[in-house]
């Protein structure tokens, strides 16, 4: 990749919770849902945890694409999970 191509690349790290993983079936269908958005770039699925966590490109994809496809699959997202994304609304002072 040509380093000014880096430059206009933006990356972000975000984890959800999720409602309604009842399941590996479950958390399978929330990956593939993921997984189908261009620019998204890594999915985890936790069941254990009933987390999502999502790499992608901001310039492809938003937040608001990622819940559609969740919901789309049958679930619900709760986001973000303060503090886990790296990133603080500042409520807290933390």
């Amino acid at each position: 990749m040509r380093a000014d191509t880096l430059k206009h690349s933006s990356q972000k790290t975000e984890t959800m919770q999720l409602v309604g993983l009842q399941g590996p079936d479950c958390a399978d269908s929330v990956d593939r849902a993921l997984w189908v958005l261009p620019g998204v770039t890594q999915v985890s699925v936790s069941l254990t945890h009933q987390k999502a966590t999502i790499t992608y490109e901001t310039a492809q994809v938003s937040i608001t694409h990622l819940q559609k496809a969740i919901k789309d699959a049958g679930f619900e997202s709760l986001k973000p999970v303060h503090g886990e994304d790296g990133n603080c609304c500042g409520g807290c002072g933390g």
